[in-house]
């Protein structure tokens, strides 16, 4: 860490930042709001705490959330008021308190969505987040449906859904995961130093219906967001309680069958503060492949939380995650075009996989006096990879053929920490501070990239070694919010080590390195008036590249560096009508761009990104919803001529919307489109990844405790292209070397039906 200081002088900002934090903790209670509100928002019906529920003074800016147990603590000047608390769902009340008023329990009634409940005014006080918006809205449940709420987020499966999603995000393939920063609850998903490819981000071990929330923010703008945050963040936050215990089962085309089962383990009260539940989902199809997918899947879930006393708050959980699957992957578009191949037939059949994760988390929320909080969280996973893949078929070995076996064992420990507290100067005069810190420590054992031949035999070693990776960060950020102005300025610093044990060697040979970085951001925000707010963003971000890279390659960079802005608008034209639009542009150091022959991707040059994104929620009358996210975006490297500057699959024009019916008479539904554009598959866009339009429906039902639905992927039967890529192939052992697009078909008309009981 000495190194670490003397190498990088900006660390005296971190200091100072943290001093600065500090020494408003320890100030005199004088500067303090005199008042302290504290309180509880809970479902009336089952008790359950609402999380994320607004409260706020009447006619005044001072306001805050409630925390994942319902609590709130607010500090104010006003000896007496009226609090207004809402909640997306519920009935809003309005509540008068006192310097005299002691906890103040607030039960909510369910009633009909409607976005009048939805503030934009102040994002200290509401932060309006439109995926939260379309969870209440709209149904998850699939793994796919889980990514796909995060407005401006693409996703293409090339494996038959047993390998995680590539993502596309402003302008980004950002491959499984490198340049999306993605956790839930708190925990890590992105792999660091992956066999299979840096960041890679399986969400697959979480079971959909338990999504209570998500949070996402797009760009480099987040202090308490480090490694992968540069096209944005995405953090899922599962249940908390459960409200009900349910059984659910689906069936589908291509002997497609699903199970989900969630139960409470204690009969107590959820008011009481102590609630176990556990839930369980088996998920087993063939696909609508030649070679049948084999894909089984099951996940385990289970919480525990229970209020130790009234200012402390603990949450114990646990996971399990175990799937196995066989693929047809990649094929040539030429092959099918020409008619010799199949869109849904294989070049190597023997393609596929298992993989595993195990999590246990341990939280701790302290409620503070002086209007502040402490947060700690310890995790730990276990996690197992071995994917079998054939991306070039027989260029490399014209008689055995180039499929690839990337394996690896992995322990990752994780803490996050941090130190929140509100200060009130004056009336309508807010200062948040947050100190935080914690560590990343990745232990992967045998990581390998071997040469194999269906499967079973093993052909050549090209990579086999141990890996270390160890990632210390701190942060802190101050929110200023006077009036109508809010200001927030953070710095993060982050410190990594890197070491690398080549077992290919006859004397093993181990290479290490030691790289950090310091990232400030900025956040402007003018609330001109209730329904109207102009932000700016600026800030610099990074990704961190592959151990077995770094370690042993000096000229390209360790932790790539991003720097982006923003400026955009957030306004409510009509009570049922939000808008969001922003221009931004990003600079990256080191692009990652894929390479056929080894199955991952590498580090490469510099590139800039810039484009608008244009958000619309409409509520058209009671029932009625429609939404659209329109996304446009231009790329290049910056250091290549022109013509050969393209930067290979990233998304040009995108855009998803549709309407949903929301409770018309037990009704429900959605009919959805996706679309996706032309974009360049390689640099010169000699090869053009091809894009498409797809429309998914979906019908509910309920009656008393039951619940039936019918949801139909791509509705029209349309061929389109999901994962595509642009490299030389030998489709045979006779044929000649070509070079051109290889895809995984996207799924064509699939039929679900489902059945859930509540009880």
């Amino acid at each position: 860490m000495n190194s670490f200081l003397q190498e990088f002088p900006v660390w005296k900002k971190v200091v100072f930042v943290t001093f600065f934090g500090l020494l408003l903790s320890w100030m005199p209670a004088s500067v303090y709001a005199h008042h302290i509100i504290k309180g509880n928002v809970s479902d009336k019906a089952s008790g359950s705490p609402l999380s994320g529920a607004s409260v706020t003074i009447k006619n005044s800016t001072e306001g805050t959330i409630t925390d994942e147990w319902g609590n709130f603590t607010l500090g104010t000047e006003q000896e007496e008021g009226i609090l207004i608390i809402s909640f997306l769902g519920f009935d809003a009340q309005e509540i008068s308190f006192s310097s005299h008023s002691g906890l103040i329990n607030v039960l909510m009634e369910a009633d009909a969505i409607d976005l009048e409940d939805v503030f934009i005014n102040g994002s200290h006080i509401t932060p309006l987040s439109i995926a939260q918006i379309d969870v209440n809205i709209r149904s998850v449940n699939s793994s796919q449906d889980v990514l796909r709420v995060v407005p401006g987020l693409f996703i293409a499966q090339h494996a038959g859904g047993g390998k995680s999603e590539q993502i596309f995000l402003r302008g980004f393939d950002a491959d499984h995961g490198t340049d999306v920063n993605i956790s839930v609850d708190g925990m890590a998903v992105n792999m660091v130093s992956q066999a299979h490819g840096q960041g890679y981000a399986d969400l697959h071990w979480v079971i959909p219906e338990l999504v209570h929330n998500v949070e996402f923010g797009k760009g480099t703008y987040y202090a308490e967001r480090g490694d992968f945050a540069t096209a944005g963040y995405v953090e899922f936050k599962t249940l908390g309680f459960l409200d009900k215990n349910s059984v659910k089962v689906e069936v589908g085309q291509y002997n497609t069958f699903r199970t989900v089962g969630m139960f409470n383990l204690l009969n107590e009260n959820v008011r009481e503060k102590r609630n176990a539940f556990v839930a369980m989902e088996y998920f087993t199809t063939d696909g609508a492949f030649d070679n049948p997918q084999n894909l089984n899947r099951f996940n385990f879930f289970t919480r525990y939380n229970e209020a130790i006393n009234e200012n402390n708050m603990m949450s114990i959980t646990a996971s399990m995650f175990t799937s196995s699957w066989d693929q047809s992957g990649q094929i040539p578009q030429s092959l099918v075009e020409e008619g010799s191949l199949s869109r849904w037939g294989s070049l190597d059949p023997t393609e596929g996989g298992s993989t595993s994760r195990f999590n246990l988390s341990a939280k701790l929320k302290t409620t503070l006096n002086n209007n502040a909080s402490l947060s700690n969280q310890l995790y730990f996973t276990r996690y197992n990879f071995d994917l079998y893949s054939n991306f070039t078929f027989f260029l490399n070995d014209s008689i055995n053929g180039d499929q690839i076996r990337q394996k690896e064992s992995r322990n990752l420990l994780g803490y996050n920490g941090a130190y929140k507290k509100s200060i009130i100067l004056a009336e309508e005069n807010v200062i948040d501070a947050e100190l935080g810190g914690g560590f990343r420590l990745d232990d992967i054992n045998d990581s390998q990239l071997l040469q194999t031949k269906k499967r079973f035999e093993v052909l050549d070693t090209t990579n086999y070694g141990d890996i270390d990776e160890q990632n210390l960060h701190v942060f802190g950020k101050i929110s200023w919010q006077k009036k109508k102005w809010l200001v927030n300025v953070g710095l993060r610093a982050d410190a990594f080590h890197f070491s690398y044990l080549d077992k290919t060697e006859v004397d093993t040979n181990k290479s290490s390195k030691t790289q950090a970085t310091v990232s400030p951001k900025l956040n402007l925000a003018f609330n001109a008036t209730k329904s109207f707010q102009l932000y700016f963003k600026l800030g610099q971000g990074f990704h961190s590249n592959d151990a077995r890279v770094v370690t042993r390659n000096d000229s390209l960079p360790t932790l790539a560096k991003a720097q982006g802005a923003d400026l955009g608008v957030i306004w409510k034209p009509s009570p049922r009508v939000i808008l969001n639009a922003a221009i931004w542009q990003m600079n990256l150091e080191s692009e990652m761009v894929w390479s056929g022959d080894a199955g991952t991707w590498e580090p490469s040059g510099r590139t800039r990104r810039e484009g608008v994104d244009f958000s619309l929620r409409w509520q058209l009358i009671d029932w009625l919803f429609f939404d659209t996210d329109i996304n446009y975006s231009l790329g290049r490297f910056i250091d290549e001529p022109q013509g050969s500057d393209y930067i290979p699959l990233a998304p040009e024009w995108t855009s998803t919307g549709g309407f949903t019916v929301n409770s018309i008479q037990n009704w429900s539904g959605s009919i959805r489109y996706r679309f996706i554009s032309d974009r360049p598959a390689d640099e010169i866009n000699s090869v053009t990844a091809l894009g498409y339009t797809v429309f998914d429906t979906n019908i509910n039902y309920s009656y008393k405790q039951w619940s039936f639905g019918i949801s139909v992927e791509n509705l029209f039967n349309t061929e389109w292209n999901e994962a595509q890529f642009a490299g030389d192939y030998r489709v045979s052992q006779t044929s000649e070397p070509e070079y051109g697009l290889t895809f995984t078909p996207g799924t064509p008309f699939y039929l679900k039906g489902s059945v859930r009981f509540q009880f």
